[in-house]
């Protein structure tokens, strides 16, 4: 870090870079709160707020919903929205209040790139996370990561500082999100033990207890009924029992994968790539890294170790790491105009792509117009279980009016599960094939799903198919993962027409995370002599 003292113009551009860097971030994460039409796409959102509509203020939300897998907070938050306008619907204030979190996010980032990397450092780190792809994506998503991300890194940025109190009661806020963050703690402590600071261990110690409590009583007072669900939610992710929508990760290496997709559509290649090399590079100058550095070190290797080697991979479940790997990016390339430039622009062009996805329909209102539009009331419409069942209701269109069928494909290889799929191949006047989470998870265990993939085999050579898809661009290239391909499906369209662009590049495969919310891509299987037009 620089000694220089800054002159008054300096003072002035420096301010000038954050009050830009700001607004961009806002930018980024503000508009287009209804990405989805109000269709309610992330099922999360619509659970969270459920909960909190269905529990008083300060209420007890496992009396509302047993099992509730996270912390407290994120409902007591969404039951004060709900208050504050009893008649609306929360959703998109949530959301925006989501944004306004991430917004916070980038300026926590840029303080803990300071403390590594000065004032540059600061820059940077807070441009790199305003303009990666996954962030920008979850700041419109409420859910309890980003709340969560946000209390465990202003809590390391407060023990940086030495101020254990303010650590303390932030990192008791981000376990009143989600219990896996109580792994914030053990750096904290270690941090307040190596220095001796007694009185620093005691504050820690007193601010996180109290903080949990203020924000999570239940938790304390009903705690058999409080922790049983975030402790199946524990098992659920460490993989001793499977559910539909987790069996995406059958195979799926431990720390490569969660690393690949940070890379793939998270921060970026780019800033994966230098925060890495800054995390293996400092362990051989250890003896001259100061404590604060150290501190966040030992987090960002932690958590990482913790949460990476987990069966369940979600991406999200590293956003709280987020911050301190771009911090670390940004230290990296601290003394290089070029890389700083570099690290920076490579990482903003995938941000932009993914901001391209809000300027086109959601792929589910605009499949359902579909539906509408070549489909008769009264025809049967076959739907995945587990995945969002089409048509959604839009104005002037209600989806009752069809007979649903629901395809049990999560299901072992049964002859009552081959007699359903048959009856729909027969009967359904379309298959819907909502997001890639049927055939992509099934196609990682082809052996033991080998039936049902013959199916879809089957349904896309035999139908005629719609594709419906938004897609990340960057002018005319979109940047987009092929899912039926990597499927090993048939594929009744080229990548570019499946995006409406003169030009498409392969992105590397993705988690479904990635895409199953904001812009999954729905095939729609008519029976041939429907002849049905595109959209």
């Amino acid at each position: 870090m620089s000694g220089r003292r800054l002159t008054p113009r300096g003072t002035f551009n420096r301010w000038g870079a954050w009050i830009v860097l700001l607004l961009l971030a806002s930018l980024a994460r503000l508009p287009a709160a209804d990405w989805d039409a109000g269709i309610a796409a992330h099922p999360d959102e619509r659970f969270l707020l459920g909960v909190a509509q269905a529990t008083p203020l300060w209420g007890d939300p496992c009396a509302a919903s047993p099992d509730f897998p996270y912390g407290h907070l994120p409902v007591l938050l969404g039951r004060l929205l709900v208050l504050a306008a009893p008649s609306a619907d929360p959703l998109f204030a949530a959301r925006l209040l989501s944004a306004l979190v991430g917004i916070l996010l980038v300026a926590i980032t840029g303080a803990l790139g300071r403390e590594l990397a000065g004032t540059r450092g600061a820059l940077v780190a807070a441009a790199v996370m305003a303009l990666a792809p996954f962030p920008i994506q979850q700041a419109r998503f409420f859910t309890v990561d980003p709340w969560g991300a946000a209390f465990a890194s202003a809590a390391l940025l407060a023990g940086m500082r030495r101020r254990w109190l303010a650590a303390g009661a932030l990192a008791g806020g981000a376990v009143a999100c989600k219990l896996s963050l109580a792994w914030v703690g053990l750096p904290l402590l270690l941090a307040a033990f190596v220095g001796r600071r007694w009185h620093g261990v005691g504050r820690l110690l007193a601010g996180g207890a109290l903080a949990f409590a203020l924000a999570a009583p239940w938790a304390i007072l009903r705690p058999v009924a409080c922790w049983r669900g975030p402790l199946a939610q524990a098992g659920l992710v460490a993989g001793r029992y499977v559910v539909p929508y987790t069996k995406q990760y059958a195979g799926t290496r431990p720390f490569s994968y969660p690393l690949a997709q940070m890379a793939g559509w998270g921060l970026g290649p780019a800033a994966v790539l230098a925060g890495g090399v800054a995390l293996g590079f400092v362990v051989w100058h250890w003896r001259q890294l100061e404590q604060p550095a150290r501190l966040l070190w030992g987090w960002t290797v932690l958590y990482f170790v913790v949460t990476a080697g987990l069966y369940v991979k979600f991406p999200r479940y590293l956003l709280p790491i987020y911050p301190a790997w771009a911090a670390w990016a940004a230290w990296l390339v601290r003394r290089s105009p070029w890389g700083r430039g570099l690290l920076v622009g490579l990482t903003a062009l995938l941000g932009l792509a993914q901001l391209a996805i809000h300027g086109q329909p959601h792929p589910w209102e605009v499949a359902s117009r579909v539906i509408y539009a070549q489909v008769p009331e009264g025809a049967i419409v076959a739907v995945e279980l587990w995945d969002h069942a089409l048509p959604v209701p839009l104005p002037g269109h209600a989806s009752d009016g069809y007979r649903v069928l629901t395809l049990p494909v999560f299901d072992d290889e049964t002859a009552e599960k081959a007699a359903e799929l048959a009856r729909a191949a027969e009967e359904a006047d379309v298959i819907v094939l909502a997001s890639r989470r049927g055939y992509g998870a099934l196609a990682r265990q082809p052996e033991r799903y080998a039936e049902t993939l013959a199916w879809y085999r089957q349904m896309l050579v035999e139908r005629d198919a719609v594709i419906i898809a938004r897609c990340p661009r960057l002018g005319p290239v979109a940047l987009v993962d092929a899912p039926l391909q990597d499927a090993g499906l048939p594929v009744p369209d080229t990548l570019a027409a499946r995006c409406s662009a003169p030009l498409a590049w392969r992105w590397p495969g993705l988690d479904e995370s990635f895409r199953v919310y904001d812009a999954p891509t729905v095939v729609l299987l008519f029976h041939t002599e429907s002849r049905p037009r595109s959209p």
